[in-house]
C-alpha cells in the first residue's frame, strides 16, 4: 500500500524536468517518473501537484540556529528549523556561532539538545577552531568531519593553527570550512573609516581582504593536504580565486555562496541600512553580475545561507550606529524561493542547476547523497513543490520569527507550496505542520 502520492508533478531531475508522480511508503520513494502513478495504486494520501515543479527536499548547510548564550528568547533550533522547513528545506547542518563545539562531549551535548528541537533532519559541525591541538578523531567518531576556522576576527586563528588543523583534519579523511578574509586588510580598511552610518560598514571589509584569504586558505589546504570548503564567497572575484584551487585538483576544494550576495549590492544599502548587514559585506553591482555567471557555470558548487537569526529591533537599531548589531542574515526560509524566481524564472539558471546548487550539491558536501538531494528510489521522501505565483516578498508572510527579512518588498514568481519530508507533508504554504523533535541527527562521520 503507498503511503503518499504526488501526482501531476514536473519533476526536476539532474537531466531536465519530466512530468510524472512520486510514490512514497514508510517515509521512502519507492517509484518516480511517468508511470509511478499508475504503478503506485491506491494511495492513503494523495497531493496533487496540478504542474508544480518538484525538488527534492533542499538542503542548507549553513546556519547558524541554535546558541542559549548568544540568541535571546524564541530564537532556537526549534522556531529556526520551522522557518527552514516552511521554505522547503528539510535537511540543515548547524554550525557553532558564539558557542564553540570542540570537543566530542560538545557535539554530542548539542546533538541531542537540537533533536529534541528540531523539525527537520540536521548535522553539525565542529568550531569554531583557533587551537588545533583538539580531538579530531573523537569528533568524527562523535558524527562529524567538518571542522570550522576563520582568517578574521572574532574567532581569528593564527597561519600555524589552521596549518595544523588542516593537516590533522586532512590525515582523519576530514574536511575544514574557512571564513576566508585577511584580518590585517580589515584592519586597515576599519582605521580609514570615520563614522557610523550604515553605508561605511561595506567599506570596511573590501573585496581584497576576500581575495587574499581564499588564496591563503587554497595554499594552505595544498601545503596540509586537506579538502577545504570555502564558506560565504560574496564576489565574483573570489569565486575566480577560489576556482584556481579548485582546477588545480591537489586537494578536493568546493565553493560556497550566499543568496544575499547574488541579491544585493552596495547599492542597494542607502534603502535597506543595517538589514544588509552581513560579513563578509555586500560588493559591487559588478562583482554580483560576475557571481551570478560563477553560479551559472559551476564555479559556485552549492549555496547556503549563512542564516542568522536576529529581531527587528535588535537590527533598527544600526540605523543610529551600524556597528552596533551583529551582523548576519536570516535565509533559510527564503533560498529556494529566491533562487527559482530571480535565477530559473529569470534565465540565468536551469531547474537541474537549481537542483545541484540546494539539492544534489549540498547533499554530496554533508555526506548524505543520495539518501537526501535527490529523487532515486530508496532515497528518503524529502519533495518540494513550487508553484508558479507572483507576490510581493513580506515577512508577515514567513513562518521566521524574527519579524523581518532583506528581501522584503521584493517581487518574486515561483512559492513553496507543499513540503514533504519523510514521507509526511510537513508545511504548506509556509504554514508549519510539523512538531519540534520530527527531525533526527545525521551522524556523518566520514
Amino acid at each position: 500500500m503507498t503511503d503518499l502520492l504526488v501526482e501531476r508533478a514536473r519533476v526536476v531531475t539532474p537531466a531536465g524536468v519530466e512530468r510524472g508522480a512520486i510514490a512514497v511508503s514508510d517515509g521512502l520513494i519507492d517509484a518516480v517518473g511517468p508511470d509511478a502513478a499508475a504503478d503506485a495504486g491506491a494511495a492513503d494520501t494523495v497531493v496533487d501537484a496540478d504542474g508544480m515543479v518538484a525538488l527534492p527536499g533542499a538542503l542548507d548547510v549553513h546556519t547558524h540556529m541554535h546558541d542559549d548564550d548568544l540568541f535571546p528568547d524564541g530564537i532556537d533550533f526549534a522556531s529556526q528549523t520551522a522557518s527552514a522547513v516552511a521554505g522547503g528545506v528539510t535537511t540543515v547542518v548547524e554550525l557553532p556561532t558564539q558557542t564553540p563545539v570542540t570537543t566530542p562531549e560538545a557535539l554530542r551535548e548539542k546533538a541531542a539538545t537540537c533533536a529534541d528541537l528540531a523539525h527537520v533532519d540536521f548535522g553539525l559541525v565542529a568550531g569554531n577552531v583557533r587551537d588545533p591541538d583538539l580531538d579530531v578523531d573523537g569528533l568524527v567518531e562523535a558524527g562529524t568531519a567538518d571542522f570550522k576556522t576563520f582568517t578574521a576576527d572574532p574567532y581569528l586563528a593564527s597561519d600555524a593553527a589552521i596549518a595544523r588543523l588542516m593537516r590533522r583534519v586532512g590525515e582523519a579523511g576530514g574536511t575544514v570550512r574557512v571564513h576566508c578574509e585577511t584580518q590585517g586588510l580589515l584592519d586597515d580598511a576599519r582605521s580609514t573609516i570615520d563614522g557610523d552610518d550604515p553605508d561605511v560598514y561595506m567599506d570596511s571589509r573590501p573585496v581584497e581582504a576576500e581575495l587574499d584569504g581564499i588564496s591563503r586558505a587554497g595554499y594552505f589546504a595544498e601545503y596540509a593536504d586537506c579538502p577545504l570548503h570555502v564558506v560565504h564567497i560574496s564576489s565574483g572575484s573570489g569565486a575566480r580565486e577560489g576556482s584556481r584551487f579548485a582546477s588545480r585538483a591537489n586537494v578536493p576544494v568546493t565553493l560556497e555562496t550566499c543568496p544575499q550576495y547574488l541579491a544585493f549590492s552596495k547599492d542597494d544599502v542607502a534603502a535597506k541600512g543595517p538589514f544588509l548587514k552581513v560579513n563578509p559585506s555586500l560588493k559591487s553591482a559588478d562583482e554580483v553580475d560576475r557571481l551570478w555567471d560563477a553560479v551559472r557555470d559551476g564555479t559556485i558548487d552549492i549555496v547556503g545561507t549563512d542564516h542568522f537569526p536576529t529581531y527587528r529591533e535588535n537590527r533598527e537599531r544600526g540605523w543610529d550606529d551600524i556597528w552596533e548589531p551583529y551582523a548576519g542574515l536570516p535565509g533559510v526560509e527564503t533560498m529556494v524561493e529566491f533562487l527559482a524566481s530571480e535565477g530559473v524564472h529569470e534565465g540565468r539558471i536551469s531547474w537541474p542547476r537549481l537542483n545541484e546548487l540546494v539539492c544534489a550539491g549540498p547533499a554530496r558536501s554533508a555526506g548524505v547523497y543520495p539518501r537526501k538531494g535527490s529523487l532515486r528510489v530508496g532515497t528518503d521522501a524529502d519533495v518540494t513543490l513550487l508553484r508558479e505565483d507572483e507576490y510581493e516578498v513580506t515577512a508577515d508572510d514567513l513562518e521566521f520569527c524574527g519579524g523581518w527579512t532583506p528581501y522584503e518588498g521584493e517581487r518574486w514568481s515561483a512559492r513553496v507550496d507543499t513540503v514533504i519530508a519523510g514521507g509526511e507533508v510537513v508545511a504548506e504554504d509556509h504554514e508549519v505542520r510539523s512538531e519540534p523533535g520530527r527531525g533526527t541527527f545525521l551522524d556523518r562521520p566520514l
